[in-house]
């Protein structure tokens, strides 16, 4: 998401765009052994290696929730099964078996979308409203699905429960000096929304505010030049830090502000990923010396 992060769940438009990277999916269909039906999903990361192996029983069973003090697998398995709960009845063949294998094309930690993408292909797979699955066990605006799904640039509005969206694109001439800092650090997208969901609640009341962040947002979806787009995006990273309590990328990591620079968080904040240009690149080259640069033209999708 290039703008709207956070405001997007109260009904602000959002603008984002597809990554070349993404994740496979692969499923096998066979006769069940003498155990009886199962389904075994495993996860794999970019190198190959497991991160994730889980089995359930068919038909499903009922699982206990998750507890405050539960591991990243049992928060996955609650995931998987939460998913796998909204299944047509039928849709699994007595006296089968089935193996479900996904394979991710970037590194889990970079904030990409392993789970948007893991709900977007088994929803095509399943026959579900991918939307309404990631309602269920993901908890955020669906945007990111959105993305996963339609594989181009969209502007993404909810209206209520509903999620909506138009197409949008946004030119590889205004990016071409625009990269990607990898941070290493994946942020829990739903807990960071939970953190400022009251300060949310409030912005939803304040017409003026509101309006503010409608405008920003206008303005970056329209902008036509470098200095237009980035100003706006380096505007509606200041309106909403401020209006949320969050600090900026500057206050976070104690950078200084660099005339013609552009420095804004992507992905939740305070981890995943910065959107940096040349000029701020060149002016903080010390401090961003150990983080992974990426060329935004290189990664985004036109």
């Amino acid at each position: 998401m290039l703008c709207g992060e956070y405001a997007v769940t109260i009904g602000v438009e959002a603008l984002a765009l597809p990554v070349s990277l993404g994740q496979w999916m692969y499923v096998w269909e066979f006769d069940s052994p003498g155990g009886g039906d199962r389904l075994i999903w495993e996860a794999k990361e970019k190198d190959g290696s497991t991160w994730l192996n889980e089995s359930f029983a068919l038909p499903l069973e009922t699982m206990e929730a998750e507890t405050e003090k539960s591991s990243e697998r049992d928060r996955s398995r609650e995931v998987l099964h939460s998913m796998l709960s909204m299944v047509a009845e039928g849709f699994w063949k007595t006296g089968k078996s089935y193996r479900i294998e996904t394979q991710l094309e970037f590194d889990r930690s970079s904030g990409l979308g392993s789970s948007s993408t893991m709900v977007a292909n088994f929803a095509r797979f399943a026959g579900l409203d991918a939307q309404k699955v990631q309602q269920k066990v993901l908890c955020g605006s669906g945007y990111d699905v959105a993305v996963a799904e339609l594989g181009k640039g969209l502007a993404f509005w909810k209206n209520a429960e509903v999620a909506n969206w138009d197409a949008w694109k946004l030119s590889a001439d205004l990016t071409s000096k625009w990269k990607i800092v990898f941070l290493g650090k994946k942020q829990n997208s739903r807990n960071a929304l939970a953190d400022v969901k009251g300060k949310l609640m409030e912005i939803e009341k304040d017409d003026f505010l509101m309006h503010q962040l409608q405008q920003v947002c206008a303005a970056v979806k329209m902008a036509n030049q470098v200095p237009m787009l980035e100003a706006g995006l380096e505007m509606w990273q200041a309106i909403l830090a401020m209006s949320l309590g969050l600090e900026t990328p500057y206050q976070h990591f104690k950078f200084q502000p660099t005339k013609g620079g552009l420095c804004k968080w992507l992905g939740a904040w305070g981890g995943d990923m910065l959107l940096i240009n040349d000029v701020f690149e060149e002016s903080e080259r010390e401090a961003l010396k150990k983080y992974k640069i990426v060329d935004w033209n290189q990664l985004v999708l036109k």
